[in-house]
């Protein structure tokens, strides 16, 4: 039986189970500076079946001896394993774990995933705040600058014990990335009174992981600080997140040291909204497909891929029976769509496909160097009444063939692109072309004041293609940019490249 066999064998049972069980409660209280960690767990154990823990308010403190060791590949994340988990929430179905509107605060001392939903469905988390006691992103503002550009700085913003490769500044008055510094700023670019950062670039573990989770929703929780994203979430179904979001804690200045949230290789639907987004070292949200490259055709119907990206390799990205699509490397166009047939995994990043008489018909017009990714993972997106402001690069990127509802947000002194639409089979091997986006309602101010990738406008639509001249079928279609209102003084708000069918109608400037 293949491993999605066994998971959706696992999760049938699973569902009977919580059908005829009764609702189980477990009831967890914070005890000063003592490590939850095994009472959180326990506490787990009586509602795995279906039920509510229900948190007392207050500060729950977790360390990372006590942490699980695991082996588990995490999406665009570094893949140093294995990996400390500290609270792995497996194998449950029908939980929440919930505290009430006063909120329970989640303090994790060193570096670890804090919360991992796997295997699992149907799981919410309310009223909950995860914050890092000791933050991988060092803040400090500036009191002096002698002449020679050397500055003298009060740490008493935030720490800092790490290499901080990427030093960004801060405005004093606005706590966002002064306009045209980027990563790295230029001393006369500085001022007394503003705040600079300090961060590496590893990204060594998300705040909290969903893989291959099924129905789990996020209501009022907020995430202030970690190693990596905020959430990332891979091979998962339906997604919602509601209220709360990613942001500093008080008297901070930066959030997670990577992006807010990330939904790699999901599918069903994928809902965001009302939450607030501050102060991360990059996007938003991103929502996008992996897809690999063919490396070799071992026969007429079997081919060997490769994941390309150092940090997106490992995780399952094509399970026997789920449909497969091919693209041209070259133009980034798609290709035909066939069906798996067996997946054989050699090491973490080369598997071999077999496929079926669909896929061998279609292999004639592929080459080593084209890529393959999975047609049905590909979720929609609603992303809706948020504000993101005083971020690092780009707020929302968005490669998925679902339809995509961005909608009532608000985003304010973006450094880069508020809204990418992007895609590529070359570099981070992140696809999936648009097939249905609408952009409606929205007000973008103060946006793309710093150069970052892909940045070319306030709405960027920016696949990478290597050869745009013989392409045939642009890479995005169907975009609808309306009623939206831009205050962002001296940007280029739209450009587009391998796109068609794009409306831009009743925008305000």
């Amino acid at each position: 039986m293949t491993k999605i066999s066994v998971f959706a064998a696992m999760l049938s049972t699973m569902t009977c189970a919580c059908h005829t069980c009764a609702s189980n409660q477990a009831e967890l209280s914070p005890s000063g500076t003592d490590d939850m960690t095994a009472p959180f767990l326990a506490a787990l154990e009586t509602v795995r079946s279906g039920g509510t823990m229900s948190l007392a308010g207050g500060t729950y403190h977790f360390y990372a001896p006590s942490a699980a060791l695991m082996n588990v590949f995490i999406s665009n994340h570094d893949q140093n394993l294995p990996r400390r988990v500290q609270l792995p929430i497996r194998g449950v179905c029908n939980v929440t774990i919930c505290a009430p509107a006063t909120g329970a605060k989640f303090v994790f001392h060193g570096e670890s995933t804090g919360i991992m939903v796997m295997d699992s469905h149907d799981v919410a988390l309310k009223n909950i705040s995860l914050d890092w006691a000791q933050s991988p992103i060092g803040e400090a503002q500036i009191t002096a600058i002698d002449p020679n550009g050397g500055f003298a700085l009060d740490w008493k913003v935030r720490a800092f014990d790490g290499e901080g490769s990427a030093r960004m500044l801060w405005d004093a008055e606005t706590k966002s990335i002064k306009p045209n510094t980027g990563d790295i700023f230029k001393p006369n670019q500085a001022q007394i009174g503003d705040f600079v950062s300090f961060r590496s670039w590893e990204r060594p573990s998300p705040a909290i992981c969903l893989y291959r989770a099924e129905g789990v929703s996020f209501d009022n929780v907020a995430i202030h600080s970690a190693h990596g994203m905020g959430l990332l979430a891979q091979r998962s179904k339906d997604i919602s997140w509601h209220g709360g979001g990613v942001f500093p804690r008080e008297g901070c200045i930066c959030s997670t040291k990577a992006d807010a949230t990330h939904f790699s290789n999901c599918r069903g639907e994928i809902v965001v909204s009302d939450a607030l987004f501050s102060g991360m070292m990059d996007d938003a949200i991103n929502v996008h497909s992996t897809c690999l490259q063919i490396v070799d055709k071992l026969s007429a119907n079997t081919i060997r891929c490769r994941y390309m990206h150092p940090q997106a390799i490992g995780f399952e990205v094509f399970e026997p029976g789920e449909r497969l699509r091919f693209i041209h490397a070259r133009t980034l166009e798609n290709g035909a769509e066939c069906t798996v047939a067996n997946v054989v995994r050699e090491d973490d990043s080369n598997i071999v496909l077999t496929l079926d008489e669909e896929g061998a018909k279609a292999l004639q017009d592929h080459i080593a160097g084209d890529a393959v990714e999975n047609a049905d993972w590909q979720p929609s997106v609603v992303f809706s009444n948020n504000t993101v402001k005083n971020n690092r690069a780009r707020a929302a990127l968005f490669t998925t063939p679902g339809k995509v509802r961005v909608t009532d947000n608000i985003f304010d002194r973006v450094s880069g692109s508020a809204i990418l639409l992007a895609g590529d089979a070359a570099n981070w091997y992140e696809s999936g072309a648009c097939k249905d986006v609408e952009i409606t309602g929205n007000v973008f101010k103060d946006c793309l004041t710093s150069g970052y990738q892909f940045c070319t406008a306030v709405i960027a639509i920016a696949p990478t293609v290597s050869d745009l001249a013989a392409q045939k079928t642009p890479y995005h279609s169907n975009i609808r940019v309306e009623n939206n209102v831009f205050d962002c003084p001296g940007a280029k708000l739209y450009d587009a490249v391998s796109a068609t069918n794009v409306v831009w109608r009743g925008n305000r400037e």
